[in-house]
C-alpha cells in the first residue's frame, strides 16, 4: 500500500511540475500571443464590417488587408463611436416621437373640452 502512495505522490508531483512549467511558458509568451491574436481578431472584425457596409466590395476588403494593426484598431474605434452615436440618435428620435404622440393626444383632449 505504501508503494502505491509513493507512486501516486510521484505522479502528482510530476503533473504539478509539468503544469507549472506550462503555465510559466504560457505567461512568458502570452503578451506577444495576446497581441497577435487580438490583431487577427480585430482585422477579421474590420473585414466583416467593411464587407457588410460596402456590399461585399472586394477592393474595400483588400484595403483592410493593407492597413496596419494600429489603423485597424482606429477604424474599429471609429465604428464603435459611430454605432454609439447612432444608438443615441435612435433613442432621441424615439423619445421625440413619443413626446409628439403624447402632445397630440393632449391637444385632441383639450380641443374636445373646448368644444363642449
Amino acid at each position: 500500500m505504501n508503494k502505491v502512495d509513493d507512486t501516486q505522490k510521484s505522479i502528482l508531483i510530476g503533473v504539478g511540475v509539468a503544469f507549472l512549467v506550462g503555465i510559466i511558458a504560457f505567461l512568458s509568451s502570452s503578451d506577444s500571443a495576446k497581441t497577435k491574436t487580438k490583431a487577427t481578431v480585430n482585422r477579421q472584425k474590420a473585414k466583416y464590417y467593411v464587407r457588410d457596409k460596402f456590399n461585399n466590395n472586394k477592393s474595400a476588403k483588400n484595403l483592410v488587408d493593407k492597413l496596419s494593426d494600429d489603423e485597424v484598431n482606429k477604424l474599429l474605434g471609429t465604428v464603435d463611436k459611430v454605432s454609439d452615436l447612432e444608438g443615441k440618435f435612435s433613442d432621441m428620435t424615439s423619445d421625440l416621437k413619443d413626446f409628439m404622440h403624447d402632445k397630440s393626444k393632449d391637444t385632441k383632449k383639450a380641443l374636445k373640452k373646448a368644444r363642449k
